[in-house]
């Protein structure tokens, strides 16, 4: 069963849910509810859950400084946001901060919150997975004596583990980035989940994910323009763009030319 806490200043809200939503039936436990961030703080810093479903707009501390405390203390639980039409600034915020979804307060049907739910519970999977490969690994690099002597030396053996997780990405974003290709598939072949996954490629790379797609796509389109001759727009095709406007306004911003100037350049 995945643990969910429910977060809503309005006790109605905070009822129905819990009476006429099947939690169980689909695999959760309604673990627990509060009326403010405050009060669900104070009860998860006893009780760990998995899930958190929590209204943007509470008093004392609302949804989006929530959000922010569970992505830092709770890392492995993923965060749905309840809304209404006007809180769409809001919402972009909490997705920024590292939420996982949001649904419509006024039109939410049962089917959406279970959809919502289910994708949730795919990526708590992959966390603990992600957990469950680090300690692995950590214990590997232990050997029998199952412990280190220096705190530099979980460190060392951390950062490798988080090495091989980015490595095995890169190798995947170099055999497929001439096609579609998004944060959430490299996140899936190598089994973490998508917010985990850009957290540590930025850390391990010092590049976002899009930044290095990007930078990989542009160095072959140079490649193929100093090489072959091949169109503009083939080159694009070729290198992974799909819009050949785009492929130029980026190709130019890095290199402060056009593809065809590059050319000449060569």
């Amino acid at each position: 069963m995945y643990r969910v806490m429910l977060v809503d200043d309005e006790t109605l809200a905070r009822k129905g849910l819990q009476c006429t939503f099947p939690w169980e039936e689909y695999g959760f436990t309604l673990a627990g509810e509060a009326s403010n961030g405050q009060k669900a703080v104070r009860w998860m810093e006893v009780h760990p859950i998995d899930i958190l479903i929590t209204d943007i707009k509470m008093p004392v501390m609302d949804g989006l400084q929530l959000t922010r405390w569970t992505r830092e203390h709770l890392p492995w639980a993923r965060v749905l946001l309840l809304s209404c039409y006007s809180d769409f600034e809001y919402v972009r915020e909490g997705l920024r901060l590292g939420a996982s979804d949001y649904l419509l307060k006024p039109t939410m049907e049962t089917g959406q919150l279970k959809a919502a739910l289910d994708k949730m519970k795919r990526e708590v999977e992959k966390e603990r997975e992600t957990l469950r490969l680090r300690e692995r690994f950590l214990r590997e690099q232990r050997g029998p004596a199952g412990r280190h002597d220096s705190a530099a030396a979980g460190t060392a053996e951390e950062n490798g583990f988080h090495r091989r997780i980015v490595q095995q990405a890169i190798e995947y974003i170099r055999c497929h980035y001439t096609g579609m290709i998004s944060l959430q598939d490299a996140a899936d072949h190598v089994g973490v989940s998508k917010n985990y996954f850009s957290e540590l490629f930025k850390k391990v790379t010092g590049q976002n994910f899009i930044d290095y797609l990007i930078e990989i796509r542009l160095n072959r389109a140079k490649e193929l323009l100093a090489t072959t001759s091949l169109k503009v727009y083939e080159v694009a095709e070729h290198s992974g763009f799909n819009d050949v406007k785009h492929f130029s306004k980026l190709f130019k911003k890095q290199t402060r030319m056009s593809p065809a100037e590059f050319r000449e350049a060569r």
